[in-house]
């Protein structure tokens, strides 16, 4: 196969991701204000719920008290999620209890364990779409980045090498490439098959060489 349709597969499938990036960012930043007002009722009508029982005074002090809390409680949410590792994060509110309590103690506190998810799901909507945005722009950073020429050439040299390329073989056949820079690059395309199996090596998917062959996006 030669190169040049390789090369031309690659900033294709670049010029995609780069697409489908921007319209993430974008519509993450126009929903982010709508989801940031839902959270904010939310937060504000629990407080207004919780205090307004005990408030006798009927001047409305409770009610502004409440809008400051919210709107410092949104911030907070945005700075905590900011530093949150994503991973952490998401196993924190998607982790499957195996040993769940089958007893009606335990329906109960199952029911009242969804209903705080479904309402941190709410509220956290803001802060995620924020992050969601964020990270979308950080990846089209990313991919402007990279080095074209060089990962279509290894991609070639994997496309014409229908087993795997050990990485003391790459720089035999390609004695000018940045390896461990091209390597790192094409981590992010999915198809790519870093092995550790003795001699470790690189290959790639059956998927990913039709695609390629093709010129079909994957």
């Amino acid at each position: 196969m030669d190169f040049e349709t390789v090369k031309a597969w690659f900033t294709n499938h670049t010029n995609r991701q780069i697409r489908h990036r921007w319209l993430l960012a974008l519509l993450g930043i126009v929903l982010l204000p709508f989801a940031t007002i839902v959270g904010g009722l939310l937060i504000y009508g629990l407080l207004w719920a919780i205090t307004h029982q005990s408030d006798n005074r009927g001047d409305g002090g409770i009610d502004v008290k409440c809008l400051w809390i919210t709107l410092g409680i949104i911030l907070v949410m945005f700075i905590i999620n900011l530093l949150i590792p994503k991973k952490k994060e998401a196993e924190k509110y998607y982790h499957e209890d195996s040993d769940a309590d089958d007893s009606l103690v335990g329906h109960y506190a199952n029911r009242r364990k969804v209903q705080a998810k479904f309402f941190l799901w709410i509220i956290l909507t803001g802060p995620r779409l924020l992050s969601w945005s964020i990270f979308s722009l950080k990846e089209i950073s990313r991919l402007k980045k990279q080095d074209a020429h060089s990962c279509a050439a290894l991609l070639w040299l994997l496309m014409n090498k229908r087993s795997k390329v050990p990485y003391d073989d790459i720089p035999r056949e390609l004695d000018w490439l940045d390896i461990e820079t091209t390597l790192a690059q094409l981590q992010h395309l999915s198809g790519v098959l870093f092995l550790k199996t003795p001699p470790a090596g690189i290959s790639l998917t059956d998927d990913l060489r039709t695609a390629i062959r093709t010129g079909t996006p994957i």
